[in-house]
């Protein structure tokens, strides 16, 4: 190359925001980087910039502590001097919705602006592995350049390619040469300014630096920190390691401009860089070297790059790590306790809480945007990829836990405040004093039937006891089965008086609500009757046996299933076995011991018990009670060895604890589903505990959904195949996986279960996993394990609850799959009202999309607050025309980008506007009112 290589030198860091230590401590830290930062800022004009690792939430938490710094902040933010954003907060992508991710960004981007400046590069250093949908993702906020490292080989590619979306949307990628973010710092400064090269790792007390440590018991195991740490600037490598830096570099480049990634893991700038810069200057021969930015090399590199390889769809390639290839991707399997909340409140804030709130906002109520924020703000401060993946040490999952609490509570109150708000609306002028209004609220964006089980409490006073529910618009008397009743007297309560009470009965029912309207309600009424409502038939059929118009399911003496969809006389034998194994691995990676032991639930005893019996449901509790080893056994290998899965001697112990694991069967009446909760007490350590269905489907391909998607990957590793020679790989999921072969299908769908399997043998089977428990070690020394057993969450202990349905079905996951993901994780609301006057009819509609092949992914007030976001999805390989039709008047329509900036108008004809959805395209609509 005539003109030599330009290094773009990138000062950085990497900054979690919890990991090796809690959140408050690594707070702690973080004020004395940025005050040191901000200090060099001021006297060294020579340090041209700092990438805050694409970030907005340190200076959060930073002004927190240095509120007086505000000004500061906004002056380097706006001079370009720290670069934040275009994220909030760094997530590990395979863990959170996609509304969750574009929230993300959204946020992201809100706050850089306030601060003066967003950095507009997909700077992406976190995530093991990048979901498909990301070129989409970023080009919606006006990003066209990606740069990650984790799961794309170097041998797939150069350092410079395009990363091309399912939809088509291209952006330029970069995976940063030949160490990613780190180069710099490993082959240049630390050489320089501590004279290590980078495997060096050990620290001689000789050094200096004044070592300091809190040794009082129950501290002896506080690291050590270095006081006055000492630093010699070696002037004679400066310029012998920068050019071992372009030898290395110019074997990945594809242009002569180069990253020189400055930066480690949580550490802090020094002015030294600056130096190294200026003794290296006129000193390279025909190359260059200068203080730099992302911004000035990201558009250099622009300007340069020219017949890049394509690369399309998710890219999770796995590397040779010991003996296997893998890509550190199993904490989906990690903290499933936590995981599962994290989903519960997303979709409890996104498909919940902001959808009825714009319905009632719409109505003339308040929109509690405050609430709002400050519930978003609790779940993406569960999402930094080290927090949401259970990585870390043990107080960040009581911190997670704490987070999602409050976010749950805050969009569980919105959500009823705001249907609430509703009801008040809603016409019941014409009950009588006595008359119940049961409104039954349906969060999907078309018309659900489904059995739904209610509690209603009927005052004493009110004087009933048989009754009848009848459709308020209607007049159609709705079936339901009455299961049981209890004397109540519930509090009743309002601000203005002391808290009451109400003697009555309370009442447990499954009722029949068919057609409840698209993301709206309907007012059934309560009437009394001469007798209770009793439905003839049962959904029990037989001996351990339950039936409805789809499927038919018998449960083997050994607790598993065989179901059978009749309309296509398929029968799935063997369902739902629970199967444990040893875990010698870490949060990053499951590593099977060297000598493992597989107890299975199949071929057990399970007891078996009879629930529920009628017309509208039919349900069986499976107890099955599994011996499994109470620990890890170390052996004679090295420990080191193992957790790099590089061979080890390790086994699970002869000695047994119990694991009783209870599931409760469900089919209900018109399912085409089969629902299971399934709850256990982990009492072992090391091992992972799974459940699985064998389809004996011989498909060539498992589908999951992901963010936005649904992707499809290789069941079979031929040799060649990224995963061959290692055991079977699991995989990300959101709700669903499923295997088809094109004519028959089987999908598990889950309430937050991340980490799946489809195994590459004849049976097919899909395995989710519930519990890998695995003792803490961190890579606080790199190529190092510090082991932290007296941290016990990473274990799994205590109970567990899990929910999923098994839906077999005809062709592909295209048939139905996301209506019973919808089914399971956004559940139909109800709620019982006295009557009350309004202007609203007793049954409305206030979204409807069709056809279902659209998903709602999230549906919030406009930020200009002047209209509604609807965002949906079109998770399919075919252009889908749809519709939809706002409840409301609006008064125009269009199609934004993710920063909700207009950019086509849409014909708007009684509220409804018609809209084509590209194969796997997102859409944001805009509503106008």
């Amino acid at each position: 190359m005539a003109e030599g290589y330009e290094l773009h030198v990138i000062s950085n860091t990497h900054w979690d925001r919890e990991w090796l230590y809690p959140f408050q401590e690594t707070r702690m830290m973080l004020v004395e980087f940025m005050d040191k930062l901000f200090n060099i800022f001021d006297t060294e004009p020579k340090y041209k910039s700092y990438l805050l690792d694409s970030q907005t939430v340190p200076l959060e938490d930073y002004l927190q502590i240095r509120p007086e710094r505000t000004a500061d902040v906004e002056r380097y933010v706006s001079e370009g001097r720290l670069l934040v954003g275009p994220w909030y907060c760094c997530p590990e992508e395979f863990c959170v919705t996609g509304e969750s991710i574009i929230r993300n960004l959204l946020v992201g981007h809100r706050i850089a602006k306030k601060f003066g400046k967003v950095m507009k590069i997909g700077y992406s250093p976190f995530s093991y592995g990048q979901t498909s949908q990301m070129p989409q993702i970023y080009s919606g906020f006006g990003i066209d350049t990606i740069l990650f490292y984790h799961g794309i080989d170097p041998d797939r590619t150069k350092s410079e390619f395009i990363f091309e979306g399912p939809d088509g949307t291209q952006i330029l990628a970069t995976r940063m040469g030949c160490m990613a973010r780190y180069n710099f710092y490993f082959h240049v400064y630390r050489p320089v300014v501590y004279g290590k090269e980078l495997p060096e790792r050990l620290y001689n007390w000789q050094e200096g630096g004044m070592p300091f440590h809190m040794c009082r018991e129950g501290r002896e195991r506080t690291h050590h920190f270095l006081s006055d740490p000492v630093r010699e600037f070696d002037k004679d490598r400066v310029v012998s390691s920068i050019q071992h830096l372009f030898e290395l570099e110019s074997k990945h480049a594809t242009t002569r401009f180069l990253a020189g990634m400055q930066g480690l893991d949580s550490t802090e700038p020094d002015p030294l860089e600056v130096r190294i810069i200026e003794e290296a200057q006129g000193k390279l021969g025909e190359h260059s070297i200068l203080h730099s930015s992302m911004v000035d090399w990201i558009a250099k590199l622009k300007e340069a790059v020219k017949d890049l390889q394509v690369l399309k769809g998710e890219q999770r390639t796995p590397k040779p790590i010991g003996r296997r290839a893998h890509l550190y991707g199993d904490i989906t399997s990690t903290r499933t306790r936590m995981k599962r909340k994290n989903t519960m409140a997303e979709y409890a804030l996104q498909r919940g809480a902001e959808p009825f709130a714009v319905c009632a906002w719409t109505l003339g109520a308040e929109y509690p945007q405050t609430l709002l924020d400050l519930a978003w703000q609790y779940l993406l401060r569960s999402h930094p990829h080290d927090s949401i993946a259970g990585t870390g040490v043990d107080q960040i999952e009581y911190d997670v836990h704490h987070r999602l609490d409050q976010c749950l509570t805050i969009a569980d109150g919105i959500m009823r405040r705001s249907m609430q708000n509703i009801q008040l609306r809603v016409d019941n002028s014409d009950l009588g004093k006595k008359d119940i209004a049961l409104t039954v609220f349906n969060p999907s964006p078309y018309e659900r039937s489904e059995v739904v089980t209610l509690y209603l409490d009927l005052p004493q006073e009110c004087e009933i006891d048989h009754f009848k529910l009848v459709e308020a618009v209607s007049g159609k008397e709705a079936d339901y089965w009455e299961v049981s009743r209890t004397d109540i007297a519930p509090p009743v309560r309002h601000l203005g008086d002391a808290t009451m009470e109400m003697p009555g009965q309370r009442v447990c029912i499954h009722l029949d609500a068919q057609s409840l309207p698209g993301l709206g309600y309907r007012t059934y009424l309560l009437k009394t009757d001469e007798k209770t409502n009793r439905l003839l038939g049962t959904l029990v059929t037989g001996r351990n046996r339950l039936e409805n118009e789809h499927l038919a399911v018998e449960i083997q003496s050994d607790g598993t299933l065989d179901v059978t969809l009749k309309a296509e006389g398929k029968t799935y034998c063997g369902l739902h076995f629970f199967e444990d194994s040893g875990e010698a691995g870490h949060a990053w990676r499951h590593v099977p011991p060297a000598y493992d032991r597989f107890i299975s639930s199949r071929g057990g005893n399970a007891e078996i018990s009879l629930l529920e019996s009628s017309a509208l449901l039919g349900r069986f509790q499976v107890a099955v009670t599994m011996k499994v080893p109470r620990k890890l056994e170390e052996g004679r290998g090295s420990m080191i060895r193992r957790l790099d899965a590089d061979g080890d001697d390790a086994r699970r112990s002869e000695d047994t604890v119990e694991l009783p694991i209870v599931s409760t069967i469900t089919l209900r009446k018109g399912s085409p589903a089969l629902e299971i909760e399934t709850k256990f007490e982990n009492r072992a350590d090391s091992h992972r505990l799974r459940v699985g269905f064998p389809t004996h489907i011989q498909a060539e391909k498992s589908c999951a959904e992901t963010a936005f998607d649904v992707v499809e990957r290789d069941i079979d590793r031929p040799e060649g195949h990224p995963w061959a020679g290692t055991y079977n790989p699991t995989h990300p999921q959101h709700r669903f996986v499923d295997v088809s072969d094109g004519k028959q299908g089987f999908a598990v769908i889950n309430d937050g279960l991340r980490e799946c399997e489809v195994t590459d043998d004849p049976e097919r089977a899909i395995f989710l996993t519930l519990v890998r428990g695995f003792e803490i070690a961190l890579t606080t020394v790199s190529w190092r394990w510090e082991m932290l057993p007296e941290m016990r969450l990473s274990q799994s202990p205590g109970g567990h609850v899990f929910r999923y349905a098994l839906y077999p079905h005809a062709g592909g996951w295209e048939n139905g799959v996301f209506e019973q993901a919808e089914r399971l994780n956004v559940p139909v609301e109800a709620a019982q009202a006295g009557p009350h006057g309004g202007t609203l009819p007793k049954e409305k509609s206030f979204l409807d999309i069709e056809p279902k092949g659209l998903v709602l992914a999230g549906m919030k007030r406009s930020e200009n607050g002047e209209g509604v976001i609807v965002r949906l999805f079109n998770p399919g390989n075919e252009t889908v025309t749809g519709k939809v039709r706002f409840g409301n008047a609006i008064k125009s329509a269009r199609l934004t980008n993710f920063l909700e900036e207009a950019q086509k108008d849409l014909v708007l004809k009684d509220n409804t506007v018609e809209i084509q959805a590209g194969p796997k395209k997102i859409l944001t609509l805009e509503l106008c009112m």
